[in-house]
């Protein structure tokens, strides 16, 4: 009952704040003070409704929805946070909708992975999160800012175009999710290989190999970026691309544990 209750609450919140924010860009009102409480208010309940999956009699679950919800509150969170100082709000219109998704199959569908002995692994996995949520801001931003740039050339003067902060605005915090996210994708490839027993063994492989590619694809935008000043659709693509091979490492390795080995 608690966790129906406050997942309702989060979900409820969560749309006031998305209709809020979309009647900003279309010029039909939504003040941005309502839009930011909002998504506060559902974040809270949201955060609720993760601590009674999470601490289960059995010991600690953390199943795929479970990891899937955490992920998108942390994005969430850190739009919130960005948007204090920079406009980034703008952010929640399509980062919401999957928000949503998530406490909504995380309630309905629960799926569990007990973890009995989590003092080790919690610390890999929370890394994990914190990073895959930065690297999703970090893709949402770049697909608003190649699609900024391509209307700029084309001399479009769309509402949603007029929306948006500045170019150098967008692309300066774009950069700075990327930069944050592969510090805590770094951060949480060496705790894998501490807490670990052996990151290479058979049911671990692709899940290894793909997010050490995803970091090498970061790193190297990140080094592109600084030596010969990539932007633009070639940022775009190189931060999809990174993000892709991460969902499928990690939520296709915990597809397979939680659906397919486990039954």
């Amino acid at each position: 009952m608690n966790v129906m209750l406050v997942s309702i609450g989060a979900i409820i919140f969560y749309a006031v704040g998305m209709a809020c924010q979309w009647g900003r860009i279309t010029g039909h009102g939504g003040a941005r003070n309502r839009v930011l409480l909002a998504t506060s208010a559902g974040a809270v309940l949201h955060a609720l409704s993760l601590y009674f999956s999470i601490h289960s009699d059995k010991g600690t679950n953390l199943g795929i929805f479970t990891i899937s919800s955490m992920t998108t509150l942390i994005v969430t969170l850190v739009v919130l946070l960005s948007s204090l100082r920079k406009p980034s709000e703008i952010l929640l219109v399509t980062i919401l909708p999957f928000t949503i998704i998530s406490v909504l199959v995380g309630w309905l569908t629960p799926v569990e992975h007990i973890f009995h002995s989590p003092t080790l692994m919690v610390v890999h996995v929370l890394l994990s999160v914190l990073a895959y949520g930065l690297l999703m801001v970090a893709v949402c931003q770049s697909l608003l800012l190649a699609y900024q740039e391509k209307q700029l050339r084309s001399h479009n003067q769309k509402r949603l175009l007029k929306a948006l902060p500045p170019l150098q605005t967008m692309e300066k915090l774009l950069f700075e999710f990327l930069s944050v996210g592969v510090i805590l994708l770094t951060l949480s490839l060496i705790s894998g290989f501490l807490y670990i027993d052996n990151m290479f063994a058979k049911d671990m492989l692709h899940k290894t190999v793909l997010s050490l590619v995803a970091w090498v694809l970061f790193a190297t935008l990140l080094i592109g970026r600084w030596v010969n000043g990539w932007r633009g659709q070639k940022a775009m693509r190189w931060t999809v691309s990174g993000f892709i091979l991460l969902l499928v490492a990690y939520f296709g390795w915990r597809t397979i544990v939680d659906f397919i080995l486990v039954r």
